[in-house]
């Protein structure tokens, strides 16, 4: 039985696995929160790719994409699809798909198989209830909630099975011999050193305004990155144990709980008891007659290499629990000081002394009523939030509005201005809710539609929200007369950026035909920084944690003599770097210690390397044709820039 078959359905995220080869073998495709393989083919009239002969269809990619943004805005609530698409999500999830239908089909051609009868043990297996036996309503949630039908679950577990049986031979490679180590144990050691140089946008950004027209064309194509994300208008009201009214505890109540609990407030005595364990009867016998003659418990305990010990106030069942019934009832019976035992217990022969003697007396009705009205008092006002918190939620799932809910208990109704999953207002900035208020927003972002009323818990056992969502505002850019201002400023540092780009291209040109870094810049013209050197060890690239500065990542993987440029994200400039200078260690200087140590992850990296060579050769058997137009038709649609029906 697949134990990865229980944990894919048993987590949120476990629900998105696609290849459960990729969990086997730690191979991470490009969106590994995305499901699977499942009945291709051409929904939605059209195919996005194919794959040998399989065909997957838009409709298919289209709803494998909304699956995932759905399982995404669970972690992000204020994730829009826009920006989860220009993440590269669509891209990563058609590879995936494409990667399935390869894979399954060279398993298929290389003779594997599996039986309808082990898919049913896998389903009954991740789904199986308290009892151990297959849980229908179970399954069936889960389809309802993941969106999946039952032939898509069997796909996706018969792409696990067959991925299984090819890649974990491959997957779990033996260790690597430490000789083959030796070139990965100096790269730590390895130094580089180069230069590098800054061109930055904003001196080449032009400060004439080109007009709506173009700034209209500027948002069309940055869309993602000035829309608001999604907000809503929530209507809440709040309740408590202040708000719900708790019955008046009775001297009926009061007597009716002394009568039932007569024991607890009778006459009692407790004692506490100085002992000593001692493993045999002889030994036993002796400490005691040594005690007897006039030594004290804890000296001839001590002697005898034992320990006494006290113990708390006991009742006479309390004491009968560690030793006997016999011996409780002797040691009830004794007086303050005398010594009993040798007494046989689980633990030894056991020998204590009476040190105290406290009698309790009884407590009568009276004495007892504070204490039980207390308790009673605590009882009914856990009861009444309980019934109270009971009856708004059957009023809500029975369909009543948040407006009825709150005029029929008097509670004041609240309506927020339109909230971010942050709880912030972008339409009234100084609007803010109490942190308390945080598990009812987030509530309200996880999928409650319009006039859907619900109840958060802000306070356990203490304080609740009732709330509905009022209205929901898509994600979308504000009003272009709104931000016309911060379109100029972005417009006009992304052109700055063009030219910075040029420029840029223009001095590795310049290195290339052989002049020098110093000399390229300074032809380039003015507002370029100044060549400075960049350089140091490999290992000491990620010593903080944080990773290494983009200059130097790409100084570490450039070939000796080389000149690229690094464009740097925001519109902020362009880097020109060349690497000058590589000094590695001789391999025959490495310890073979750290040979041996570098040899133990290289085994599962390499069998990595060899996953996704399979993959790669399962894609060029079966051939691969991708229909980039459809493709990125579905991405316009997606990101909002093109109708549905284009």
């Amino acid at each position: 039985m697949i134990t990865a078959i229980r944990r894919l359905f048993g987590s949120t995220v476990g629900k998105a696995i696609a290849l459960g080869f990729v969990v086997l073998v730690g191979v991470a495709f490009a969106l590994g929160d995305v499901t699977g393989n499942s009945t291709f083919g051409g929904l939605g009239g059209a195919n996005v790719a194919k794959v040998g002969d399989t065909e997957i269809g838009v409709g298919e990619l289209r709803a494998r994409v909304q699956q995932a943004y759905n399982r995404a805005r669970q972690d992000q609530p204020g994730l829009t699809r826009e920006a989860f698409v220009e993440s590269g999500a669509l891209d990563g999830i058609l590879k995936q798909l494409i990667n399935d239908a390869a894979v399954r089909q060279l398993a298929r051609d290389l003779g594997f198989g599996v039986s309808k009868r082990l898919i049913d043990a896998q389903i009954a297996d991740a789904f199986s209830g308290v009892s151990g036996s297959f849980d229908q309503k179970r399954y069936e949630a889960y389809l309802a909630e993941s969106g999946l039908n039952e032939n898509q679950i069997r796909g996706e577990i018969e792409t696990l099975l067959l991925s299984q049986q090819l890649a974990k031979p491959i997957g779990g490679i033996p260790a690597v011999a430490p000789g083959m180590a030796k070139p990965y144990a100096v790269l730590p050691l390895e130094q580089r050193h180069g230069q590098a140089t800054f061109i930055p946008a904003s001196p080449f950004a032009p400060t004439a305004d080109p007009g709506d027209a173009v700034l209209q064309k500027y948002l069309a194509e940055h869309k993602a990155r000035f829309t608001v994300p999604e907000r809503r208008v929530i209507q809440y009201a709040l309740f408590d144990r202040s708000a719900v009214p708790v019955p008046a505890v009775t001297e009926a109540e009061i007597a009716k709980v002394y009568k039932d609990n007569a024991a607890n407030f009778a006459a009692t005595e407790t004692r506490r008891f100085a002992q000593v364990i001692v493993p045999d009867q002889a030994a036993a016998n002796a400490l005691a007659a040594k005690v007897r003659g006039g030594t004290p418990l804890a000296a001839a305990a001590q002697a005898a290499g034992l320990s006494a010990s006290t113990t708390g106030e006991l009742t006479q069942t309390a004491y009968a629990a560690t030793t006997t019934a016999a011996g409780a009832k002797a040691a009830f019976a004794a007086k303050r000081g005398d010594l009993l035992g040798p007494t046989q217990t689980g633990l030894g022969w056991a020998i204590a002394r009476v040190e105290s003697v406290t009698a309790n007396p009884a407590r009568s009705l009276a004495d007892a009523t504070p204490e039980i009205r207390t308790e009673l008092e605590k009882n009914k006002a856990n009861e009444a939030i309980v019934d109270y918190y009971n009856a708004i939620q059957d009023a809500v799932n029975g369909g009543a509005s948040i407006e009825e809910v709150a005029a029929d208990r008097k509670l004041q109704l609240v309506e927020t201005p339109a909230l971010l999953p942050s709880g912030r207002a972008p339409a009234q900035p100084a609007f803010t809710l109490p942190p308390e208020m945080a598990p009812m927003i987030a509530q309200a972002f996880l999928g409650s539609g319009e006039g859907e009323g619900e109840i958060a818990t802000l306070v356990e056992n203490e304080k609740f929200a009732v709330f509905a969502v009022k209205s929901i505002t898509a994600a979308a850019p504000p009003p272009f007369a709104q931000i016309r201002s911060d379109l100029l400023a972005d417009w006009r540092f992304a052109e700055g950026q063009k030219v910075a780009r040029d420029k840029a291209r223009g001095i590795v040109k310049a290195v290339e035909g052989g002049k020098s870094l110093a000399e390229a810049v300074s032809a380039a013209g003015p507002n370029i920084g100044n060549v400075q050197t960049i350089g140091g060890r490999r290992g000491d690239l990620d010593r903080d944690g944080k990773g290494a500065p983009p200059e130097l990542a790409l100084l570490f993987s450039m070939a000796k003599g080389t000149v690229k440029t690094l464009e740097i994200p925001g519109n902020r400039g362009w880097m020109v770097i060349a690497l000058n200078e590589v000094n590695r260690p001789d391999i025959k200087s490495v310890d073979p210690r750290a040979a041996a140590y570098i040899a133990r992850p290289l085994g599962a990296a390499f069998g990595n390397e060899l996953v996704e060579q399979l993959v790669a050769e399962a894609k060029r058997r079966a051939g691969v044709t991708i229909n980039k137009q459809l493709v990125d038709q579905l991405r316009r649609e997606l990101t909002g820039t093109a109708p549905v029906a284009e």
